[in-house]
């Protein structure tokens, strides 16, 4: 909690010294997802129960299958009768007109859509209902299906990684079948990526990645101490290739694709050890909330691991938004709750004259 404080801190610091005309309202735009969840974090350590953290998950679950049918629903509609009804329903544009699926960028909504993807396997594994299971594996389906459709490489590479890590972290014979198919579903993906991107399109794009890191390294060498303030990057002047590049973006504008970069560029050195200290921070917290005794408590560490591994091979790739900012703390929250269940349970264990 205090180092997510610290790095709000940091925020209003940097936006400060830069003299942004809106602070506040910056700083608010960064952290708002840092600074509801930190506060949000002690009720849910300390007083929920493990009935209310099921009640919570399948609320959840129940969401993200709701969503799941409005965008296959819109998939289908723009690529089979080539509409844009479901759009038009929700008042909603559609950013990447290659990548039908999507109202969203499709890089940083990726990552949510393997978070909910882990959440539904959890809930299939941890279900004493068949009718449950089938449909949470209908989910998992609509999601695969979905982030196929998004033709993000990354999101395929994360789902190859996670499912080999799969058979090393968790010895369930569920969990490592379920994200075996995982490996199938990279090679359908990539090779759907193919059909939408010419492998000269494919390479120009990593051109393109290379020059933007080489000119965040530039902007951040111009202010490494406090940065540039909020959304820095899109105050770089690009080379002309990568205007053009941000044309097509969504919103017409482009970062610096690597999420620590980015840190130092709008809130420098400060920002950028303050993340990283953030990252090492979840990244230890689910490490110790993945060696679990009890099973589920195990299954639910593992898969909090996952995602933070998820999470940490994309921010080579792009920069996180609010969505995948909440992502990185309930990781952490959910990861601090198992902990604290397991040392209440150790107590209760060793003190078994207190529960009489």
């Amino acid at each position: 909690m205090l180092t997510m404080v610290a790095l709000t801190s940091a925020f209003l610091l940097s936006n400060l010294l830069n003299k942004n005309p809106n602070t506040l309202d910056a700083t608010f735009a960064q952290s708002r997802w840092v600074l509801l969840l930190a506060f949000a974090a002690p009720a849910l350590v300390y007083s929920m129960k493990m009935k209310d953290w099921r009640d919570v998950v399948y609320f959840s679950a129940s969401i993200t299958l709701v969503f799941t049918i409005v965008y296959l629903a819109d998939a289908f509609t723009y690529l089979k009768l080539e509409s844009n009804l479901i759009l038009d329903v929700i008042d909603a544009q559609r950013s990447d007109l290659l990548r039908p699926s999507w109202v969203f960028n499709p890089h940083p909504f990726s990552r949510t859509l393997i978070a909910a993807m882990l959440l539904l396997l959890g809930c299939t594994l941890v279900s004493n209902r068949g009718i449950l299971r089938t449909i949470f594996c209908l989910g998992i389906l609509g999601l695969g299906t979905l982030l196929v459709l998004g033709a993000v490489r990354t999101a395929f590479i994360a789902v190859a990684v996670l499912a080999c890590l799969s058979v090393f972290l968790y010895r369930g014979k569920r969990l490592v079948s379920s994200l075996s198919a995982g490996l199938l579903l990279c090679v359908v993906g990539l090779w759907f990526r193919g059909q939408l991107f010419p492998m000269d399109q494919t390479d120009k794009s990593l051109g393109l990645r290379e020059a933007l890191f080489e000119q965040g390294v530039n902007a951040f060498l111009a202010t490494p101490w406090f940065g540039g303030g909020y959304q820095a990057a899109r105050a770089i002047s690009w080379p002309s290739e990568l205007q053009q590049f941000a044309g097509a973006q969504t919103m017409a504008t482009t970062n610096t694709h690597v999420q620590w970069l980015e840190m130092l560029v709008s809130y420098g050195l400060l920002g950028g050890l303050l993340f990283t200290a953030l990252w090492l921070l979840s990244g230890w917290l689910v490490l110790k909330a993945s060696i679990q005794d009890s099973g589920t408590r195990k299954l639910a560490g593992v898969l909090l691991l996952l995602n933070w591994i998820s999470l940490t091979i994309a921010s080579f790739t792009t920069v996180y938004r609010e969505s995948e900012w909440a992502l990185w703390l309930v990781t952490l929250i959910g990861s601090l709750s198992l902990i604290e269940l397991q040392k209440k349970i150790e107590w209760r264990n060793s003190h078994p004259e207190r529960d009489g």
